[in-house]
């Protein structure tokens, strides 16, 4: 079996202890030449910005000393455009990279906990404050954790009491781009070789540290050894101006020829003091946020960034703009913008650039933040979102904060905002007002958790249907006597009732007229692969649609009826065989109390051999409602809604489907020219559920389905053997539905020896492999009325080059908890991605014991296609790739997602 998705884990932990033991000499080499009973080195972290915002302490220099009122100060650049536009940027400077102001009921965590991630730290030591060595270094560059624990641990000399640490974020094996060199002896501290990188979306920013001297006084006694981290980095943001004249969209943002590689020389001190780039050897290029979607009209003060959530931000090296650095900004119709830009990006600040076309005595700036990701549907609360409100006199360069509100919502994106269209799940926001500032007020969203059973859902809507079939039974072939008859080996049932089947072939009857070509083959005479008549129980050919009418009545007398098996008690009760117009019928119940969903096979027999079985599906009607789903190649399939057999065990999960999204617009209470500035925050939440399930499972080219569950879950008196030998055949698989036959050459030889035939499911087959060819229904296809198994191209739209392998084209559930959660992926139905199809991960049945493997982490589906004598084509999925044209052994038990004919 070609099995892409099979995952082997080996337990490698039996070694483990072997590990614990190190000798005294690489003990001692670890901790730097001490006896390991030493104090560990640990540091006490710090962000001096968010602790300065959060004290209140924000005079300038706070956060960056020596900023003079020039670092901070705004004003207009003079733009260029190739359409002849009336366009400028407005320059706003505030110190710290991207502040945020947070609630006051947050401020002592902000102050308690970094929010770092792991950073990279180094250390030198001597005997005294001056004899500290600068090489050899103690240690370099080590990965260490955001609460100042390294990963490997080291230990003081008391020896060697004297220390200098120093810190840089991110950690250095986590960014390519950066190398952090050894300590200089002229400066004293180390420096970092700091690339940034071209792509916007991968940029990181910079931080470092130093925790000046440090004594080790009180042997076996930790000294406070403090890191307080500033940034090393300018933030740069574009966004757009107020009630811009002209409406275009921006899909383009570049900074070019800026300082793009530089060396950064860290300060030696605790409080920053000394830091600075070295520009000897810069280099320069240019910086891209592409990809973005901002309209100028629709989107007023909105910052220019990536996809919704992403708030990128250009983290660029400290330099001097001035006959160097342009902003270039595109839109969609070829406008072209570009601003040579001034003056002097300094560290630990935030750059905005905003088109403008107006001037006034004040600048106004009102940016929103949306929350960083869209609320889970099983949360009550979103993430922050915040809103930055300020003015600033461009003569002066004075910043005032601005008041700011919440005006209106609107839930159904018609561009209407009221406080009445507020929905019912935004319970509310945490803040709906604030007093605005250069350092975002931020709040979050409280939510309603609207979830639901589904399950129990649709299983009281089975046993709640209206009852069918009081009268007289209810015949699943003509939908009580409403359509011509058409028959299947398989028939939804979705309500209690008194149903009938006719004793028909498969689908050899269809819109009341007999089908033969479901049970004969027209394909060019000659070729031993192709059955050219389809056979009955005894191996005769099938003459007749009626099963006691074929072979001149041979098989006339079928006496008796049962379940083969069932995956719920009950569902069927008193099955039965009558006559009615001399046609014969099994009949039997379905009672309100034992309908859930599930599956049944039921046979008829005579003179107790099985002559023919049926699949019973207890679902909703909606089950077999169609989705198209395009392929690689351009084709349309209408796929039923859910799999063959799907049966949900678990299933709870939001009372909506798609994601509901609410506006919030805010403004400013400070009107500039009559006119109040205004922009919009989305509060978005999303579906999603927990689902556990199975689905019926098949051979290729037989027409029964096995279990999905394990046969310990079946219903007492089912009978089903999972590992039935290696003796199939046409004969042997209708006279025994129950038996899963295993892998061997009854599966691979010339028939009529073996079943290998081309056209098993597919009549006028003589292709294999993999196309787009018609699909015949045969008497021997598993599916519904009106649908049939798929063409082998019919899953190549699942990844993006219609290979194995490729991306994959699925919506959400390439995260493996997601993935898990949904019981399989959601699949894009088509390149527009805007609609989704969803495959259970139903395991599959082994061909080599019939065992139940994979479920809800394996997904295989059947085509109707054979990919050689001794092969199927199939579709098969995890949750990390998916292989749209595979082939494995046709004795496995896979699922069947049937396409409509």
């Amino acid at each position: 079996m070609n099995k892409l998705f099979f995952y082997a884990c080996s337990a490698l932990l039996a070694g483990g202890a072997a590990l614990t033991a190190v000798s005294c000499a690489d003990d001692d080499l670890d901790n730097g030449g001490t006896n390991g009973n030493d104090a560990l080195v640990r540091f006490s972290v710090n962000d001096v910005q968010e602790g300065a915002i959060s004290r209140g302490a924000m005079t300038r220099g706070a956060i960056t000393p020596g900023l003079g009122s020039n670092d901070l100060a705004g004003g207009k650049l003079a733009a260029h455009s190739n359409r002849n536009i009336d366009v400028c940027l407005i320059e706003t400077t505030v110190e710290g990279v991207n502040p945020v102001k947070a609630d006051a009921r947050t401020r002592a965590d902000i102050i308690a906990t970094s929010t770092l991630g792991d950073f990279s730290a180094s250390g030198i030591r001597g005997t005294a404050a001056s004899g500290i060595l600068t090489t050899p270094e103690w240690f370099h560059a080590k990965k260490t954790k955001s609460n100042g624990e390294l990963y490997s641990p080291i230990r003081w000399s008391f020896a060697q009491p004297k220390a200098r640490f120093f810190a840089v974020y991110p950690n250095a094996e986590s960014y390519a781009k950066m190398t952090i060199n050894n300590t200089d002896a002229t400066s004293g501290s180390p420096s970092v070789d700091f690339e940034v990188n071209s792509d916007v979306t991968k940029q990181v920013d910079l931080m470092t540290a130093c925790t000046g001297d440090v004594e080790y006084a009180t042997q076996f006694q930790q000294p406070t050894t403090n890191l307080d981290f500033r940034h090393a980095l300018t933030g740069i943001r574009f966004a757009v101006g107020q009630n811009l004249s002209w409406n275009k969209t921006i899909d383009k943002v570049e900074l070019r020829g800026a300082v793009m590689k530089s060396k950064y020389v860290l300060s030696k001190q605790f409080d920053g003091n000394g830091a600075d780039w070295d520009h000897s050897s810069d280099t320069r290029g240019n910086a891209t946020l592409s990809g973005v979607s901002v309209s100028t009209s629709a989107n007023p003060n909105v910052t220019i960034m990536g996809n919704a959530g992403d708030n990128y931000t250009f983290y660029m090296i400290p330099q001097q703009l001035t006959g160097h650095v342009t902003a270039y900004v595109h839109c969609t119709d070829g406008t072209e913008i570009t601003v040579p830009l001034k003056g002097e990006w300094k560290a630990g600040t935030t750059r905005t650039y905003k088109l403008s076309q107006t001037t006034s005595t004040w600048t106004y700036t009102l940016t929103p933040t949306d929350p960083s990701r869209a609320a889970n549907y099983d949360e009550t609360q979103s993430q922050a979102y915040g809103i930055t409100s300020y003015r600033e006199d461009p003569a002066t360069h004075q910043q005032q904060a601005v008041a700011w509100k919440v005006v209106g919502y609107d839930a159904n994106n018609d561009g209407t905002f009221s406080m009445s269209e507020k929905p019912a799940w935004l319970t509310s926001l945490s803040k709906t007002e604030g007093t605005g500032g250069t350092a975002a007020d931020q709040g979050t969203a409280t939510l309603t958790k609207d979830v639901t059973d589904l399950l129990a859902k649709r299983n009281k809507a089975l046993k709640e249907a209206t009852e069918l079939g009081t009268a007289t039974p209810y015949d699943l072939s003509t939908k009580g006597g409403s359509e011509n008859r058409s028959t299947a080996n398989s028939y939804v049932i979705s309500a209690p009732g008194h149903y009938r089947i006719p004793l028909v072939y498969g689908n050899a009857i269809e819109n009341g007229a007999t089908n033969a070509n479901s049970y004969t083959s027209h394909a060019a005479a000659g070729n031993s692969y192709v059955l050219y008549n389809f056979k009955d129980h005894n191996n005769q050919n099938i003459t007749d649609p009626w099963i006691e009418k074929t072979n001149g009545a041979a098989n006339n007398g079928v006496d008796g009826a049962e379940v083969v098996w069932a995956d719920a008690a009950n569902l069927v009760h008193s099955p039965s065989i009558v006559h009615d117009g001399g046609e014969g019928f099994l009949d039997f119940t379905v009672s309100a109390s034992d309908i859930q969903s599930g599956n049944a096979v039921v046979a008829v027999k005579k003179g107790g051999t099985t002559v023919w079985s049926w699949h019973l599906w207890f679902a909703p009607k909606d089950a077999l409602d169609k989705i198209p789903v395009t392929n690689y190649q351009g084709k349309v399939y209408n796929f039923t809604k859910e799999t063959l057999g799907w049966k949900p065990t678990q299933w709870s999960g939001s009372t909506y489907d798609k994601a509901r999204t609410v506006k919030v617009k805010v403004v400013q209470t400070i009107k500039n020219g009559g006119v109040a500035q205004e922009t919009v925050i989305n509060i978005t939440q999303n579906p999603g559920n927990v689902k556990k399930g199975a689905t019926t499972l098949y051979q290729f080219g037989r027409k029964d389905a096995f279990p999905g569950v394990d046969a310990s879950e079946l219903a007492a008196n089912s009978h089903f053997t999972q590992s039935a030998g290696d003796n199939m055949s046409i004969m042997n698989g209708i006279q025994h539905p129950d038996n899963f036959y295993t892998w061997g050459s009854s599966w691979y030889s010339t028939p009529p020896t073996g079943y290998s035939y081309y056209n098993l499911w597919s009549a006028e087959n003589t292709a294999t492999g993999f196309n787009d060819n018609s699909v015949v229904k045969t008497v021997y296809d598993p599916c519904p009325v009106g649908f049939k198994m798929p063409a082998s191209n019919a899953f190549t739209g699942f990844t993006a080059n219609g290979q194995n392998g490729g991306t994959m084209n699925v919506y959400g559930t390439s995260d493996w908890q997601t993935y898990q959660n949904n019981f399989g992926h959601n699949f894009w139905t088509s390149s527009s991605k805007t609609a989704t199809i969803n495959f259970p991960a139903s395991g599959y049945r082994s061909h080599n014991d019939g065992s139940l493997d994979y479920v809800g982490s394996l997904g295989y589906y059947w085509s109707a296609v054979p990919y050689s004598t001794i092969s199927g084509c199939y579709l098969g999925f995890s949750s990390g790739g998916v292989s749209p044209v595979s082939s494995s052994a046709r004795a496995y038990g896979f699922a069947a997602r049937p396409v409509s004919e």
